[in-house]
């Protein structure tokens, strides 16, 4: 007959403290048996006491405390006060005991057992300082000094180390000035305890510290151990043995949330730092794109201060946007549901034309990546970021069949482990930032040129460029209010910029000198793209200089043959004359009816591009019906130029972006650094622009539904 082995449930423990009570290590044997200390054993109340050959250092078990199981007292006479006392609680690991015991007689046969040379009754010798520096050194985290008392816990929170200053030397089981307690701090009392009075001398103490942070592990039945000790070293135990608990979270977990918080960060950019915080930490650094040059690279802080405000702008812009993809920093895969890329760079941005800037893409994804590091190295307490953290689901333990666990609902000493190397890895993350803004990252480039201009949105010029035309045609600008308005020199046009939150929009009205009528008027709303408006305003300029008569009479027939030659077609409804760009994204639209105006809701002439669904980015211009035949062509002429328009890619509207080709903007190499800025040019990729759905648009797709329009009916 054959019997099963006994299963096998001895454990070798480390960190040492989780071993508890168990050893067969008597920490007073070796004192009786090594250097004949006296003992004694009170049969009745289970106690044992040994005392030194000349009664100066008693040692205690079994004391009815169970706070204090062991208790240590040294006096300096026989039968004087305690000089300092030490105290262990029933559970403390033996060898602990043990190793403080042994440092009492170690030094024999040198020692002077007359009570004044030995080494642990010096006055002053107590360095609670040292006890915690020790601790520290060996890992654990110190949490300063509040309230008078210092804190250092282990680094999984399982046991803090208090030093009191100005202890009371006689008070040990009280306010004691030196305490180690092992055990959640939120279950009430300690799995086991260390006590050390005032005076305890650094020959007691770093014989107790040199224990507890010793790597060497504790062997241990078990069995016989205390359940939720074993539980902190992940068993339990059954029948068949030891068997391992399943972690409230695994690496990968901490991976997810330190990317999460590194999201979070990012995300923010903009409200994180200011943009004078951006342009302090960039004024020194040299522009990449001008350190090949003959002369002395550029610094950002040498550029006007204008566009120095838009870099930065632009800046968080990208540090923002790359929070969608950050996650790669930390070795995680795209998350199919990753974020939408966002409009950002909004308010009041500097008006300065694009073609005049002396920065490129590459520029501004260096300076990202600078911001991004210095927004890691100065996030002082990375838990901060982690604060909108703890109701999220742990990842590896949510699943269909599973109650989802939340990281809060865990205690103290199970998560703040987890938060401590969350920030670790959140803040290792400094070094590989950059990497963010590196090629082949699907970051977006920061400036782009578009096209068609009729779906690139009003830009963020659209409250000046639209006006440079007027003013180098001599006209008057006088502020209002509201904005701006421009008097041609004859007096008779008059055209109103109002500046709103939402854009510029223009207004321009020709009024008879003779009865004082209003004879036509054009008006461009907000979202119109700046070009467009332009170009009507250089007809507009062009006309009154030179032919001012033309813009007296309207236009009777004509003025739309650009739509036309570039292909638009003609898709008439009763009342009205529809011509309709080749992909329907824009359209030209003549009532041509007294029925189609008898309510007088529409005019004459609506011009419009993009989606104009309510809240869309679409635009529309409204045109009087006497309006002269120049401001038709050039509104024609501006529908059908081809030329890309430069933009700042996030004001791209994304709805458009599917009907686009939109190509990161750069520059060629000028022959001065003063023409260098001029040289902007749309960049080929294989003879053909980049399309929307191309890599600086991945989220958008060709297959979307195509741009919804407006129908008059």
């Amino acid at each position: 007959m054959t019997t099963e082995p006994e299963p096998n449930t001895l454990l070798d423990v480390s960190p040492r403290y989780l071993a508890g009570t168990g050893s067969e290590t008597n920490p007073v044997a070796r004192a009786v048996l090594a250097f004949d200390w006296r003992h004694d054993y009170n049969r009745e109340l289970d106690q044992t006491f040994v005392s030194s050959p000349d009664h100066r250092f008693r040692i205690g078990m079994g004391q009815l405390d169970p706070g204090a199981w062991w208790r240590i007292t040294a006096a300096r006479e026989p039968l004087g006060p305690p000089q300092w006392m030490a105290a262990f609680s029933k559970d403390t690991p033996e060898e602990m005991v043990a190793a403080v015991t042994e440092a009492l007689h170690v030094a024999l046969p040198r020692t002077d057992w007359t009570g004044a040379e030995h080494p642990a009754l010096q006055e002053g010798a107590f360095d609670g300082d040292a006890f915690l520096d020790a601790l520290v050194a060996a890992g654990w985290r110190d949490l300063g000094e509040p309230h008078g008392v210092r804190s250092v816990w282990s680094p999984d929170y399982l046991v803090r180390a208090e030093l009191r200053r100005g202890a009371d030397p006689l008070d040990l089981m009280g306010n004691c000035a030196l305490a180690v307690l092992v055990g959640p701090e939120e279950v009430g009392d300690p799995y086991w305890q260390a006590l050390f009075t005032a005076d305890t001398p650094a020959l007691v103490t770093n014989a107790f510290v040199r224990t507890l942070v010793d790597p060497a592990p504790l062997r241990r039945d078990a069995d016989l151990m205390d359940e939720h000790l074993l539980a902190h070293l992940g068993y339990t135990v059954i029948e068949d043995g030891l068997v391992p608990v399943p972690p409230p979270y695994t690496d990968e977990d901490l991976t997810r949330a330190a990317a999460h918080s590194l999201a979070r960060l990012l995300a923010a950019a903009d409200g994180h730092l200011t943009v004078g915080e951006v342009l302090d930490e960039l004024a020194d650094q040299p522009l990449p794109s001008t350190e090949t040059g003959p002369g002395p690279a550029t610094t950002w802080g040498q550029l006007p201060p204008e566009q120095q405000q838009l870099a930065a702008m632009l800046t968080l812009d990208l540090v923002a946007d790359a929070a969608r993809y950050s996650h790669r920093l930390l070795g995680l895969h795209d998350d199919a549901t990753g974020r939408v890329w966002q409009y950002l760079t909004r308010g009041n941005v500097p008006a300065v034309p694009i073609a005049d800037l002396r920065f490129t893409n590459d520029d501004l994804y260096a300076a990202a990546g600078t911001i991004a590091a210095y927004m890691i190295a100065t996030t002082d307490d990375p838990s901060g970021i982690l604060e909108g953290f703890h109701g999220e689901p742990i990842a590896s333990r949510a699943s269909e069949e599973t109650v989802k666990r939340f990281w809060d609902e865990h205690p103290d000493h199970v998560v703040q482990p987890a938060y401590d190397e969350i920030c670790r890895r959140f803040t290792a993350v400094h070094d590989s930032v950059g990497d963010l803004f590196a090629p082949g990252m699907p970051q977006p480039p920061a400036l782009v040129s578009a096209a068609p201009a009729y779906l690139a949105g009003p830009g963020h010029t659209t409250a000046t460029s639209p006006a440079a035309p007027l003013l180098a045609a001599g006209w008057s600008r006088v502020e209002i209010a509201s904005g701006d308005v421009y008097l041609s020199p004859c007096g008779r046009i008059r055209t109103t910029a109002v500046h709103a939150p939402a854009g510029t929009s223009w207004n321009t009205a020709y009024t008879d000198p003779a009865s004082g009528d209003q004879l036509w008027h054009i008006t461009a709303d907000v979202r119109t793209p700046a070009e467009i408006t332009a170009a009507i305003h250089q007809a507009l300029a062009a006309t009154q200089a030179a032919a001012p008569a033309d813009l007296r009479y309207p236009a009777l027939s004509g003025g739309l043959e650009p739509l036309t030659e570039a292909g638009w077609f003609m898709d008439n409804v009763p009342g009205y004359i529809i011509w309709n760009a080749s992909d329907e994204t824009a359209s030209v639209e003549r009532a041509t009816s007294a029925s189609a105006l008898a309510d007088g809701a529409n005019p004459h002439w609506v011009i419009s591009g993009g989606d104009l669904q309510p809240g869309g980015p679409g635009w529309y211009i409204e045109m009087a019906d006497r309006v002269p035949r120049p401001m038709l062509t050039a509104v024609a002429a501006a529908l059908t130029n081809t030329e890309p328009v430069t933009r700042l890619a996030r004001q791209i509207p994304q709805e458009h972006r599917a009907d686009m080709d939109i190509v990161p903007l750069e520059w060629r190499p000028a022959d001065s650094a003063g023409d260098r800025a001029a040289a902007a040019r749309r960049r080929p990729l294989d003879g053909k622009g980049v399309t929307a759905n191309g890599p600086l648009f991945a989220e958008a797709s060709r297959t979307q539904t195509p741009v919804p329009r407006r129908r008059t009916p």
